[in-house]
Formats: C-alpha cells, structure tokens, sequence
C-alpha cells in the first residue's frame, strides 16, 4: 500500500492547469505547482473530462463510503474557470463538494489549503487509491501522455500503480 505521504508528495507533480488561450491575466504566484498547458478545444482532455463526470457516481459511492484500505480521496476543478487542480479532505454537501487545495494554485489569490466549495457539475477528474495502492481515476492525468517523455510517463504510471 502507498504511504499517504508518497501520495501527497505525488500529487503536485500531477497537477494540470489546463491555463486556456483566454485566461486572465493573473500574477503568477511563485510557489506553484508545475503545469501543463491544454488548449479549451483540446478533444483528448475534453473527452478524459466527459469520461470523468459521467463516471463520477463511482467516486461519490467510495467518498460517501470508503472500503477499508481506500485512500487519499481526491477531485480536480477548473480553478478560476481555467486552472484545473486537486482538491483533498472532500466532503459532501448536497450537490457540492467541500475540500481543501492540495496543489499551489498558479493563481495568486489562492493557496495551497484553501478551502473551496465546488459543485459536482465542476469536476473535471476524480481520483483514489485502493487497498493494493492501485489508482482509479486520473482520466487528466492520462490524457497528458501524450505531451510527455516516456521516462516521466513511466514514472507517474508507476507512482500510480499502474504498472502493476
């Protein structure tokens, strides 16, 4: 089984800022996370996202009801409309979810840890871990490979457990 502190560590470097052709002009902030860049119109993200809302009944069944062994619970919004980022300690409020930033926001009005409320209509990925370690979800997160190195993408399908 991962160590939450190996997941933790884990998830900034899989952070995806999907930072659009349009997006405001911000400060960036300093400390944030490295992201990659997709274009709104990008069909293998859109799809990765389309996938990840219309499977998102599986991950609110694990969040409501965690089997043992199942951790670090987690789900990716479009920050700003245009930074897409994971969210920690979730919980459920009706059709929102209450969780923390778990990555530093390329957008400096944010921080690592604030508490956002997102609707579920907003999610653009979820994720968790099984008893085995194993990651569920990260559709995003796949649909990257394609703009990455083979050595960084054996790393993360690794770190992911995906490999197994």
């Amino acid at each position: 089984m991962k160590s939450l502190s190996k997941i933790a560590a884990l998830v900034p470097a899989l952070a995806l800022s999907m930072a659009l052709p349009l997006s405001p002009a911000l400060a960036q902030n300093e400390d944030a996370d490295p992201m990659e860049m997709v274009e709104e119109s990008d069909p293998v993200m859109n799809a990765a996202i389309a996938e990840a809302q219309a499977t998102l009944p599986e991950w609110l069944a694990v969040l409501e009801d965690p089997p043992a062994g199942y951790e670090y619970i987690v789900f990716k919004f479009p920050l700003e409309g245009w930074e897409h980022i994971w969210v920690e300690n979730v919980r459920r409020d009706g059709d929102v979810l209450v969780g923390t930033l778990s990555n530093n926001p390329y957008n400096e009005k944010y921080a690592l840890g604030d508490t956002v409320r997102v609707n579920l209509s907003d999610v653009s990925d979820w994720a968790y871990y099984d008893e085995r370690g194993i990651a569920h979800g990260h559709r995003t997160t796949a649909a990257l490979f394609g703009q990455m190195d083979a050595e960084t993408v054996a790393s993360i399908k690794s770190s992911l457990g995906w490999d197994q």
